[in-house]
């Protein structure tokens, strides 16, 4: 995966061996690199768990190598409520003016929008239900046939989930399209699965569909599988 480049030298591969070390002062400016991808996983250790993504555009700065694994450390803010333990210093000045911490849907946003244009169709938007736990997702497709459109229902499904899996608390994962032949309005075709039997049979599309519930008239009427 090429997701980073360096100032003035070609595209390698980075990804994050999490931890901290000692740099000599004087190699600082020459290991500083830049995100080049428009999002790139981050990880525990070379091949290890995936702790979360950086954003293009973000410096990092190189403090080891392990083949074409980089290590580095990379300097930001997060918001102090959400840590464990977190107790807010007596400060008359609000640096943060009152505002908000972006959610975690928002914050995945740009990535859900690149997955769908770049490969399914159309992105229409994303919302997050919290009382029936049910996330949905919108996009326009174009005239691309009932088959073909239950294997990109499947695969939008596939990527959402991965995407904002632990990141995103939902139960159930909804898809919402025009018609198979491109016309209508988005939500006239809907594709609903709950998040456990995405997981356990989401990698067969016929074990999926079973497990899927279908509609073509916008949520009128369902059945259990499209014909």
């Amino acid at each position: 995966m090429s997701r980073f480049y360096k100032n003035s030298l070609s595209a390698v591969v980075l990804v994050l061996a999490f931890g901290l070390g000692a740099l000599a002062a004087n190699k600082r400016l020459d290991n500083l690199w830049s995100v080049a991808e428009s999002v790139e996983n981050f990880r525990a250790e070379p091949n290890g768990a995936k702790l979360g993504t950086l954003l293009q555009g973000t410096e990092i700065e190189q403090i080891g190598e392990q083949g074409k694994w980089v290590r580095f450390r990379v300097e930001g803010w997060i918001w102090g409520p959400s840590l464990d333990g977190y107790k807010e210093q007596e400060d008359p000045a609000d640096e943060r003016g009152g505002d908000e911490p972006i959610s975690p849907l928002l914050d995945e946003l740009p990535r859900l929008k690149k997955l769908v244009n770049d490969k399914y169709g159309v992105f229409y938007g994303i919302a997050l239900d919290e009382d029936l736990q049910r996330l949905q997702l919108r996009l326009r497709v174009q005239d691309i046939g009932d088959e073909v459109l239950q294997l990109r229902l499947l695969a939008v499904q596939r990527g959402v989930f991965e995407i904002l899996e632990g990141v995103v608390e939902f139960q159930v994962l909804r898809i919402e399209t025009n018609r198979a032949d491109g016309s209508g309005e988005v939500g006239a075709r809907i594709a609903e699965t709950t998040v456990a039997d995405l997981v356990r049979y989401g990698d067969d599309q016929e074990t999926w569909r079973m497990h899927t519930r279908f509609s073509k008239d916008g949520g009128e009427t369902w059945a259990e599988v499209v014909e």
